[in-house]
C-alpha cells in the first residue's frame, strides 16, 4: 500500500515538472494568443491554435462527420429483417402441419398464427386436443353379443369379475340386443 502511494506521488511529480511546460519552452515565446484564435468560423467551429516558437496559427478542423447511415446499422437491419422472416415462416410452415395432421382448416391456423401472439400455441393445442377425444371403441361395435358373453364368462371362471360384477355386465350386454 506504501509502496503504491509512493509510486502515484512520483507519478504526480513527473506530471508537474515536465507536463507543464509549454510547447514554445524551446523555441521562445510567441506571447498571448491573438483574437483569431478564439472566432468560429461559417459552420460555428472555434479553431485549433498552434505556434511553433513563431506566431499563433488558428486552424479549422474541416472534416465533418459522415452524411448518411452507417453501413453497420444497415447491416444489422437486415440481418433482424431475415430472422424475423425466417421465424415467421418457420411458424406459418408448423401450424398448417399441425393443422393438416389434426384434420384442421390451414388457411385457419395460418390466420391465428400471423394475427395472435400465441397463435401457434393455439394451433398446437387445439390439434392435440382434436386429435386426442377418444374415438369410439370399434372393436366391441364388431363383436357379436355372444361372443361377449362368451368373453364375460371366462373373465368370470378366472376370478377376474365377482358374481354381481358378472351380473351387471350379462344383464347390460343382453339389454344391448
Amino acid at each position: 500500500m506504501r509502496r503504491g502511494l509512493v509510486v502515484l506521488a512520483g507519478c504526480c511529480l513527473a506530471l508537474l515538472t515536465f507536463g507543464a511546460a509549454p510547447s514554445y519552452a524551446a523555441g521562445g515565446d510567441p506571447g498571448p494568443a491573438p483574437d483569431s484564435c478564439f472566432e468560429p468560423n461559417a459552420n460555428g467551429d472555434l479553431p485549433t491554435c498552434t505556434s511553433d516558437g513563431g506566431p499563433w496559427v488558428p486552424t479549422y478542423d474541416d472534416s465533418s462527420p459522415p452524411d448518411g447511415v452507417p453501413g453497420s446499422f444497415i447491416g444489422f437491419v437486415v440481418l433482424a429483417m431475415l430472422v424475423g422472416g425466417g421465424f415467421t415462416i418457420y411458424k406459418v410452415t408448423m401450424a398448417r402441419r399441425l393443422a393438416t395432421d389434426s384434420g384442421m382448416d390451414p388457411g385457419q391456423a395460418t390466420a391465428m398464427t400471423l394475427l395472435n401472439e400465441d397463435g401457434l400455441a393455439a394451433t398446437y393445442l387445439a390439434a392435440n386436443l382434436r386429435s386426442s377425444t377418444p374415438a369410439a371403441p370399434a372393436a366391441a361395435a364388431h363383436r357379436s353379443a355372444g361372443e361377449r358373453l362368451a368373453e364375460l364368462q371366462q373373465l368370470k371362471d378366472a376370478g377376474t369379475l365377482t358374481e354381481a360384477e358378472y351380473a351387471e355386465r350379462r344383464k347390460a350386454i343382453v339389454d344391448s340386443i
